[in-house]
């Protein structure tokens, strides 16, 4: 066997479905990430293989843009035509989510029974799929363990027969090794981040992404503005139950250094006219001083560069000093993990927050209005009650973020509350393979068994979505009204029937002084309720008043 051209796929993160029934105008708002792992594979491949042929196939990206230019999406013809263009030996295949792991296992099996190729999966998802010996990987031949950069790189020369010894690796189809003990178990972690090359960019049409989707924080930005991705750190220091990050990235902060850091992002910026950048780091402030040094060197740079953390920043690590340095170097838009307002299920989810915390960090933000905060909580944890979850929405009304974002607790795979789950031999853990990507409810489905309870809490969740984001929006009552209709608009972008969206997007276009869009707006608003008994038992039931 000799590899010699390499196939890397980008697995779409939204269904055949979406793709080819929905809006046009919808899917143009679909989040289009670049793909930052599988650029760092490549750039790492490329250095150490230089016999090796490489290219990257967004499946993500092609799929959104065949989408919008009317085509039909059909994984299996993209691949043939791409496997039969290229010619690969070996084909890596990304599945970072829950949501992308039934496209990993369509595409790898269609993939492999057409072709004498060897098929490797990665990513988060199926790195901890791997770690529980789940029996669902007969998609692939190989399985490359957390961040994969060295051990692809190492099983690629061990296929090449270059090396007899092979870490961070699960084979799935052990007929390739030559001998079983072949495997070591120790992995290969990359303790110095700035000895890797700078990400592949040069692989894909990065400057393209923004006009097929878009960002969490694109609604901070203009939607024609070219963005890209960054990772400057990679793992937390929390030990959140429900969280991931630690199963596959360590327990501890590696970083780049700020120059470094500040060295990609001229690159991008001068190279690719790249003009927002989202940093994709899990515990970005974790030194204060290290996020200072980046700040100024944006600020110096006196770039036309906004940036956002979409991933999540801890609360407890922010300060007036801090926040001034990020507003001033171009923050636009930063994730705050708050889950949730009651002090023992914080505990419990191991959540390295506490109601003091909140006190003394909360008002931080009224303060610093430039940055827009979305804050993140959880309801349904194992065990909770009616009243913990109130307290919850108590805390989401009482501090100054501009959006709450809700979701129902569903245990991912190989973490601490999904193993604690199967050792209790609870049903629960059965959720955990089919959460949504976007919270947005479209079904009840939560951790909960009792099938009463799931439902109380998903409508219990649904409707202080509804009062706190729409009926209550801070912004929309004065705070900043511009801020609350692109909130609006964004989500009539994709959801055209929320008859809560249209309503608040008339009360916001009036107080602007847009009365035609006000008009329009309202007249929507009843064109959804004369045909929705939903909506209309959703306005009486939480005494929202339609805009006359």
């Amino acid at each position: 066997m000799e590899i010699s051209k390499i196939l890397l796929i980008n697995t779409p993160r939204v269904t055949l479905d979406v793709l080819n029934h929905s809006d046009k105008k919808v899917l143009r708002y679909i989040n289009v990430y670049p793909p930052l792992g599988l650029l760092y594979l490549s750039a790492v491949l490329k250095k150490y293989l230089s016999d090796v042929e490489l290219e990257i196939f967004d499946l993500h990206f092609e799929s959104l843009k065949k989408a919008q230019t009317n085509g039909h999406v059909c994984w299996d013809e993209m691949c043939d035509e791409k496997v039969k263009q290229f010619g690969p030996d070996l084909v890596g295949i990304s599945t970072m989510f829950g949501a992308s792991y039934d496209a990993a296992k369509l595409i790898g099996a269609h993939i492999k029974s057409n072709n004498n190729i060897v098929l490797v999966a990665g990513g988060v998802h199926v790195t901890a799929m791997a770690t529980g010996n789940d029996n669902s990987l007969g998609f692939c031949d190989f399985v490359c363990m957390h961040e994969s950069e060295f051990h692809f790189l190492e099983l690629v020369n061990y296929l090449n027969g270059r090396t007899n010894k092979i870490h961070g690796v699960v084979p799935v189809n052990k007929q390739l090794l030559r001998n079983q003990d072949d495997v070591l178990s120790e992995l290969n972690v990359i303790e110095e981040l700035d000895t890797l090359p700078y990400p592949d960019y040069d692989s894909i049409d990065i400057s393209q992404y923004y006009k097929i989707g878009t960002l969490a924080a694109s609604q901070t930005i203009s939607y024609d503005t070219p963005f890209a991705t960054i990772l400057t750190a990679r793992g937390c220091r929390a030990h959140c139950k429900f969280c991931s990050v630690r199963s596959f990235s360590g327990g501890s902060v590696r970083a780049h250094s700020p120059r470094r850091v500040l060295e990609e992002v001229d690159i991008l910026y001068n190279k690719y006219g790249i003009r927002h950048i989202d940093i994709q780091d899990d515990d970005l402030t974790f030194d204060k001083n290290r996020m200072i040094e980046i700040a100024n060197g944006l600020i110096k740079r006196s770039y036309q560069l906004t940036w956002s953390d979409a991933n999540g920043i801890r609360l407890g690590t922010l300060d007036d000093e801090l926040l001034d340095k990020m507003a001033a170097s171009g923050c636009t838009f930063v994730a705050l993990g708050i889950e949730s307002g009651d002090p023992d299920i914080l505990k419990q989810m191991r959540k390295p927050l506490t109601l003091k915390i909140l006190e003394k960090n909360g008002p931080l933000l009224g303060r610093h209005p430039e940055i827009y905060y979305r804050a993140g909580f959880m309801t349904g944890f194992p065990g909770e009650t009616y009243e913990e979850c109130q307290r919850t929405f108590e805390i989401a009304r009482k501090y100054p973020w501009d959006w709450c974002q809700f979701s129902i607790c569903q245990p991912l795979p190989n973490t601490e509350l999904y193993n604690d789950l199967l050792e209790n031999k609870s049903g629960h853990t059965e959720k955990g393979t089919e959460f949504s990507t976007d919270y947005k409810y479209a079904t009840p489905g939560g951790i909960s068994d009792d099938e009463d309870r799931q439902l109380e809490i998903f409508n219990q969740t649904y409707n202080y979505n509804l009062i706190l984001n729409f009926k209550l929006n801070k912004n929309l009552v004065g705070r900043n009204v511009d801020r609350a209709v692109r909130d609006f608009e964004r989500i009539i972008n994709m959801v055209d029937n929320h008859a809560f969206a249209w309503n608040c997007l008339s009360i916001g276009y009036e107080k602007l002084g847009l009365d035609k869009k006000s008009v329009h707006a309202k007249q929507k608003t009843q064109e959804i309720l004369n045909t929705s008994e939903f909506w209309i038992n959703k306005f009486d039931e939480l005494g929202f008043e339609v805009l006359k």
